[in-house]
């Protein structure tokens, strides 16, 4: 900071900064357990944020692009500190208000399905945090995943097969268990309904309806699905101080005894990997065929093996978020476990290893966590607070 002291145009914010810089490395000192994380964010790395943004300004900085963080982010846990389009299809153009209410409703039009009676929001209930509550999605081999926070990722479905909304609608749109139709039968039958003629045209600006485009607003009404309004987030925000210990010693042990975070990163808590957000992590833990600690039998889904044929990659799975966690139980790739105190187990014996299950490239440590009843009631407590109030998302629940 030193080098760049002539640089301010304001001096008291360059003293300041530093005074910060200085605290908070006062703050680190101590051990990897104990170290209150949730604090230290709120104290230390918002502020630091605020600065940078006061840098900018003294500094009249422009900045020539943005990445996967926005440039003038005041929060890791905010609806604002995410840009969309970095992880968006390349041709997926501005994702406008009008845009979003278009793929709101293609969303819940039960029209596009081969036999008028399956939607999107079919499998993706709002109420549900847009899953079924099924052990087994119906008419597919695996758990329904949320679609909250789903557009922060580089990579979609457990087996990461698609790489954007876009191509991941495209195999529900032709699954015979789903949509059972096709692209092209698709437009016809959205040129079919008047209202959506004049709708597109104003949205897209063209005269004729595209599949693409089709595609394209139902991912922007997918890509308007990240609140950030839970209750941990408006607490770690300081828009209100209801948090409790318990759920603040839960975030702690979340990323650090338990770890949690070394496969769901905050601020997501998915497998996108910070800082780039390049990738979405795939994991192997051993998920078992039946909820058994005794007889234990993998789970026959081979995931990510499927893809490629990849030996290597045999029942790897991508790293889903715990956000809203609470609402979409059952939990894993295959539903094997309906409650988080189960889950938690699962991970406390070291996982698959733990119970049992030898895999050569199981990328979880075998290793038990030795958590305690009130460590684990801590991080499920955590766990819930992340939870999203209906009315961010439910205008159509009732349809």
């Amino acid at each position: 900071m030193a080098l760049y002291e002539g640089e301010f145009k304001d001096i008291t914010i360059f003293q300041k900064l530093n005074a910060e810089l200085d605290a908070a490395i006062q703050d680190l000192t101590c051990d990897f357990n104990t170290f209150d994380r949730y604090a230290f964010i709120k104290k230390h790395t918002h502020k630091q944020l605020m600065f940078w943004n006061l840098v900018v300004k003294d500094w009249n900085v422009s900045f020539p692009f943005e990445l996967a963080i926005k440039n003038n982010a005041t929060s890791l846990f905010s609806s604002n500190t995410f840009n969309l389009k970095y992880f968006s299809d390349r041709n997926s153009g501005e994702i406008t208000p009008e845009k979003i209410t278009l793929g709101e409703k293609l969303f819940y039009d039960t029209n596009l399905s081969s036999d008028k009676t399956i939607s999107c929001a079919t499998c993706h209930l709002p109420q549900k945090a847009f899953t079924d509550g099924l052990k087994i999605g119906k008419g597919v081999t695996r758990n329904t995943p949320t679609l909250l926070y789903s557009s922060l990722q580089k990579a979609f479905f457990y087996d990461k097969r698609a790489g954007s909304l876009e191509e991941q609608i495209i195999a529900v749109v032709k699954n015979e268990n789903e949509f059972h139709t096709d692209l092209e039968t698709l437009k016809k039958v959205v040129e079919e309904d008047s209202s959506y003629i004049k709708t597109f045209s104003k949205v897209f600006n063209k005269t004729k309806i595209n599949n693409a485009d089709i595609r394209n607003a139902i991912a922007s009404y997918i890509r308007d699905l990240n609140p950030f309004d839970s209750k941990f987030d408006r607490n770690i925000n300081g828009i209100e101080n209801t948090i409790t210990q318990s759920e603040i010693n839960g975030f702690n042990l979340f990323n650090g005894k338990a770890k949690c975070a070394t496969c769901h990163f905050a601020p997501l808590f998915n497998g996108t990997i910070p800082p780039n957000y390049k990738e979405s992590e795939i994991e192997l833990i051993g998920v078992p065929q039946e909820n058994d600690t005794i007889n234990t039998k993998i789970s026959p889904d081979l995931g990510r093996y499927y893809v490629y044929n990849t030996p290597e990659r045999k029942h790897f799975f991508k790293t889903s978020t715990v956000r809203n966690v609470s609402k979409t139980s059952p939990y894993m790739h295959n539903g094997v476990y309906n409650t988080l105190e189960e889950v938690l187990d699962f991970y406390n014996r070291g996982g698959g290893s733990g119970i049992g299950i030898e895999q050569e490239y199981q990328t979880l440590p075998s290793n038990k966590l030795n958590l305690n009843q009130q460590e684990i009631n801590d991080i499920i407590a955590f766990m819930e607070s992340l939870e999203d109030p209906n009315e961010n998302y439910d205008n159509n629940v009732e349809k």
